[in-house]
């Protein structure tokens, strides 16, 4: 194995990535079997139950690090004035090695998950063989909204396309969805499969949970697209409520938790919040003042949840600004960094939360795709983004004995409060047009520190939400990327077909319009 991944350096990454899938396709019993080696895996050895946590896991920890850059760059978090400014990243003159984890990460996740699949299949393992359908999709999904045109159709065959072609991002996307329910039909028809309640660490095997994420990602795929003509928006919405079984949302989302403990714990709280022996794990990344001023004066008081009060100084919540110069009065001890409304060390991780699922099904009713009171189904979708982040309003003593008739918010009460808020970026409007511009505003505070590559997708599909550019003076005139740029490694291995001149500003992905 070890000289088949030596060689695999020469090549393109998403072949190398690729490659890793002989982990449970290519391991023949015949390579050098003079003896059989205990300790050395076998395809038979190796089967999806032994997989899928792993594989799984690493989807949903993509999270936790993987788009810390689209925070900052969406303006939900900045630096600390104890750096000195990331000049690349904030003069938005990123090169083609900038965020490659992204690339790197789906390409070796995907071929995990194609791997499982052929095994699954092999077995009869149905549900093993749906999820991994439904989570290659998932995957390719985020891959196209960052990148554009990707290898795909070619990309996992080894031995038959060592340098892939690139398929069309909205071919990959018309690609997605049919996955999806090939992926959904398995898990229907499949029996108890081997293992399944606990190497499905996100759904525990429940299949009507594994309806509702397909259903929900399906429409993902939909609304990102809802400028184009990719789909036939009313038969695939049609075929979602025949399905019948709806979509996340109201307290459910797609939450792993592999048994985190306070040694191996929660992936952003160690990340982000502290580490296992108590010390701060995140002193770099700081509540942007464009987003905490903006949250403090509408009396958002879920910015005391998606920040932590600084601290240096007790109770005050204080960020910086995007591309600043490093200075004392703002360093990591006196500033807000991200806040305990995310994450415990042993709480669940997100891959899509019930807070997105609600925003998604909130633009979809605006736009008259599902049937419903769009005000009603907006408004919910605020709530649950109280509720997620057990978000209140500070306690209101009517007297000055606070033992006495005091007033204790819960998160419903705090968000009806909020949404009581006159405010156009707040109170529900009229028309359409409006409609969807409220949606958006409240879907990127909903998403602050959470989802910032789906903030990403809507600043650049919808354009309501303009945060504020990086003042570092090597930015110049430049505006905010609309995508990432190919690896370096593309144009070293696999340049008779990675795209040329792309750029950073002005070659978009298919659905940015």
């Amino acid at each position: 194995m070890k000289i088949k991944l030596i060689e695999m350096n020469k090549l393109s990454l998403s072949i190398i990535a690729a490659g890793f899938a002989v982990l449970l396709g290519s391991c023949k019993k015949s390579f050098l079997d003079i003896n059989n080696d205990p300790n050395r895996p076998t395809e038979t050895s190796i089967t999806p139950d032994l997989a899928l946590a792993a594989q799984l896991n690493n989807s949903v920890a993509r999270n936790a690090t993987a788009y810390d850059f689209l925070q900052r760059y969406m303006g939900y978090w900045s630096a600390s004035g104890t750096y000195s400014r990331a000049t690349v990243e904030m003069s938005y003159n990123i090169t083609n090695d900038f965020g490659t984890g992204i690339w790197n990460g789906i390409y070796y996740s995907v071929s995990q998950y194609k791997s499982i699949e052929k095994k699954s299949n092999e077995l009869g393992w149905k549900f093993y063989e749906g999820i991994s359908k439904i989570m290659q999709a998932h995957e390719m999904g985020v891959l196209v909204d960052v990148y554009g045109n990707v290898p795909y159709s070619k990309a996992f065959d080894l031995i038959g396309n060592i340098r892939p072609a690139y398929d069309n991002g909205e071919d990959v996307y018309k690609a997605l969805i049919p996955l999806i329910d090939e992926g959904l039909a398995l898990i229907k028809a499949a029996d108890v499969d081997k293992n399944i309640a606990s190497q499905d660490i996100i759904f525990k095997g429940v299949k009507a949970d594994w309806a509702k994420f397909a259903n929900t990602l399906k429409l993902r795929l939909l609304i990102h697209t809802s400028k184009t003509t990719t789909f036939d928006r009313a038969a695939e919405i049609a075929k979602i409520v025949a399905e019948g079984s709806g979509f996340l949302g109201d307290g459910k989302g797609a939450m792993s938790n592999p048994g985190y403990t306070e040694d191996k714990g929660n992936p952003f709280y160690r990340s982000h919040l502290f580490l296992s022996n108590g010390n701060e794990a995140d002193n770099y990344n700081r509540a942007n003042n464009f987003s905490l001023n903006l949250m403090k004066s509408l009396e958002d008081f879920r910015y005391k949840r998606v920040y932590r009060v600084a601290k240096a100084l007790p109770k005050e919540f204080r960020g910086t600004d995007y591309g600043a110069n490093p200075s004392d009065d703002v360093n990591a001890d006196r500033t807000s960094g991200p806040g305990y409304g995310f994450a415990t060390s042993t709480s669940s991780m997100w891959l899509l939360t019930s807070v997105e699922a609600n925003f998604l099904v909130a633009e979809a009713t605006a736009r008259g795709w599902l049937t419903g009171d769009a005000q009603a189904v907006y408004k919910k979708a605020v709530k649950e983004s109280f509720v997620f982040l057990k978000a209140i309003r500070d306690t209101i003593f009517k007297v000055n004995e606070p033992t006495k008739d005091s007033v204790v918010f819960t998160p419903e009460q705090t968000a009806d409060i909020y949404l009581a808020n006159p405010d156009s970026r707040i109170a529900w409007p009229a028309t359409q047009e409006a409609q969807i511009a409220v949606i958006a505003w409240q879907k990127y505070f909903a998403l602050n520190g959470i989802q910032a590559n789906e903030t990403w997708v809507d600043y650049r599909r919808l354009g309501v939400v303009q945060p504020p550019l990086s003042i570092a003076p090597e930015r110049g005139t430049n505006p905010i990327p609309r995508r990432l740029l190919y690896p370096s490694t593309e144009y070293q291995y696999n340049k008779e077909n990675a795209p040329s001149g792309i750029n950073q500003f002005t070659s978009k992905i298919f659905w940015d319009k």
